[in-house]
């Protein structure tokens, strides 16, 4: 009996050694692997700010690699530094991992677009379309054949903030033809009336007066005068001789 209680105490050191090595082995290896991972991350430097150049020699220095991406709108950073990163700064990551750069292109800029000819409704939506909006808005008369942009500030082709205002110059009459004034003076009154009508003019209340010594029928002033710039549709007065 006193036999088998010692062999079985013996047993019972021999298990508890075992258990032992076991464990302490485990927790070495999982002390080596914690180690080794720990000394495989590096923490990710912040190079927003940096112009290309400076911002790869400190990732390479971290031991990271950069890889440049697309440019960015960026109102803060001046144009051509690094605007973003990914990942970002502070975050602890693989050694020899890609960090994705971005440079700044400066602030958001639309392109203004080419609204003469244009009805003032569809020009107010073309803007919006490009993010713009309509600024000051001037008339003017018979600049063109129909009520349409004339002129713009700022031109066509231009870079403009997002929300910026274009003024623009609205015809809102159509550009009538103009003609110089024919002369009536002496001629009979029914030609005169026949070819200022054919002329597109409007012809107003004949003025009859007596001239002595003129044949009545006859043409002796007319307004506007002849050899004068005359508009389209625009009234012709005769004084004829009776």
């Amino acid at each position: 009996m006193l036999h088998w209680r010692a062999m079985g105490a013996r047993i019972l050191r021999w298990l508890a050694v075992f258990v032992g090595f076991v464990a302490g082995g485990a927790l070495t290896a999982w002390l080596v692997l914690w180690v080794g991972l720990r000394s495989a991350a590096v923490r990710v430097p912040d190079v927003r700010g940096m112009d290309t150049a400076r911002a790869f020699a400190v990732l390479q220095d971290a031991g990271l690699l950069a890889n440049l991406q697309e440019d960015v709108f960026d109102a803060q950073v001046p144009v051509g530094r690094i605007a973003r990163q990914r990942p970002g700064a502070g975050l602890e990551v693989k050694r020899g991992a890609v960090v994705r750069l971005y440079r700044s292109q400066g602030g958001e800029v639309r392109r203004v677009g080419d609204l003469a000819g244009l009805p003032l409704t569809l020009a107010e939506a073309e803007l919006e379309g490009e993010g713009l909006r309509v600024g000051r808005r001037c008339t003017i008369a018979g600049q063109a054949d129909a009520a349409v942009v004339v002129a713009q500030a700022p031109p066509a082709g231009a870079l403009a903030a997002p929300g910026a205002a274009v003024d623009l110059l609205v015809n809102t009459a159509p550009r009538r033809n103009r003609y110089v004034m024919p002369d009536f003076v002496g001629v009979e009154e029914a030609v005169a009336s026949r070819v200022v009508r054919a002329l597109g003019f409007r012809l107003a209340a004949l003025q009859l007066v007596r001239y002595p010594g003129v044949a009545p029928g006859l043409v002796l002033r007319q307004d506007p005068a002849a050899g004068g710039p005359v508009a389209e549709a625009e009234v012709v007065a005769l004084w004829v001789s009776r």
